[in-house]
């Protein structure tokens, strides 16, 4: 995002939590801050915030991070107020899609493909469980990525695993589990003002780790109709205006498609966007600043690999000597990178530097690595 933004002539600022970060580290930021984190130091963070915005001329801010998507979302207006553009959708929207029950709703009720969905109360499990059925996910309403996700085959270990995850994390739904091939689906969305998406790009994540199902690793661009279809008409009848990252599994046995969760911020992904030719940047810019909307011609068959993590899949993967193409495919025309490239490489060295001492910690292995 910052690449492109720079290539269309912006002064582009990041604000990162701290430096070891893929976002610190690239030569595309014309200025770069160590920010307070917007989630364990929220009142310093909006602080923060709201002096550099007071100090400095900022015209729009582009939330990158799930915490970061939240906080503008609450304060849109207030921001706003300021003459600062947020590219988020105002709470009342954003809340639906943040919230994986409230979604799983909007899809039952509008006949969108989904997984059966129930919120669980702690006061009466039984209900909610015959209702999805096992195997089942218990999974926290508001999470980041796969925090406080976990499996439960009956229920018995429905009860035994549930109390754990609600005092931790709170509301929490039971989710049919999806018997999902080796890949799964994410697709990128942008919803202009006039209610028309104007950029788009699927990709099947077929390397992901935690292998159990975790961030994708590799991944190829995809043409898939029915899926821009089905996630076109969950932005419709959520008035939604803006970016939107969909994750989609696939049930192996039936092919029916299910909708998991909306990611309401630009994803870690971004970089397969702009391989198959889809430049996100110049779309946001054209919508949130009402300029001509440039067009553009999807291209398939795009590669894209995020190198930090693609080296933990082939350090714990059985098939890292099976996996077509070769896992030691690192160059060609089709090829390209998640966390850095040949003209800005700090990005790549600086997560995978951050991906050693996170895993160098006991209870974050063991956490990543369960199940």
């Amino acid at each position: 995002m910052a690449r492109s933004l720079r290539k269309q002539g912006h002064r582009v600022v990041g604000f990162c939590n701290h430096k070891m970060t893929s976002g610190y580290a690239t030569k595309w930021l014309s200025e770069k801050h160590v920010s307070p984190d917007v989630t364990l130091q929220r009142n310093e963070f909006e602080k923060f915030l709201f002096a550099y915005i007071k100090a400095n001329k900022v015209d729009a801010i582009i939330p990158l991070a799930d915490d970061g998507a939240e906080f503008l979302s609450k304060n849109k207006e207030r921001i706003k107020a300021m003459g600062v553009i947020c590219a988020i959708p105002s709470f009342d929207v954003f809340n639906i899609a943040n919230d994986k029950q409230k979604l799983m709703e909007l899809c039952e009720k509008y006949n969108l493909s989904h997984p059966k969905t129930r919120e669980l109360n702690p006061q009466d499990l039984k209900p909610t469980a015959d209702y999805v059925g096992f195997p089942a996910m218990i999974k926290p309403n508001l999470s980041q990525g796969a925090k406080g996700i976990v499996r439960v085959d009956n229920m018995k270990e429905l009860e035994e695993k549930f109390l754990d995850i609600y005092k931790q994390f709170g509301a929490c739904t039971l989710q049919q589990y999806v018997d999902q091939p080796d890949y799964y689906y994410n697709v990128m969305m942008y919803r202009d003002k006039r209610g028309r998406i104007v950029g788009q790009t699927i990709i099947k994540i077929r390397r992901f780790f935690p292998l159990k199902g975790g961030t994708s690793c590799y991944s190829e661009t995809v043409e898939h109709p029915f899926l821009l279809k089905e996630c076109e008409e969950v932005l419709n009848k959520l008035g939604w205006v803006g970016f939107a990252d969909f994750d989609v599994l696939e049930d192996k046995h039936s092919g029916e498609l299910k909708i998991i969760e909306i990611n309401p911020r630009v994803p870690s992904s971004f970089q397969a966007a702009f391989a198959a030719e889809m430049d996100f940047g110049r779309i946001f810019m054209a919508d949130l600043f009402d300029e001509p909307m440039p067009n553009f011609e999807y291209k398939t068959g795009k590669q894209v690999r995020w190198m930090g993590l693609d080296v933990m899949w082939f350090l714990f993967s059985p098939d890292r000597f099976k996996f077509k193409p070769s896992w030691f495919k690192f160059f060609g025309k089709d090829v390209s990178y998640h966390d850095g490239a040949w003209n800005d490489p700090l990005p790549m060295l600086a997560g995978m530097f951050a991906g050693v001492v996170k895993y160098l910690n006991p209870e974050f292995r063991k956490a990543k690595l369960k199940g």
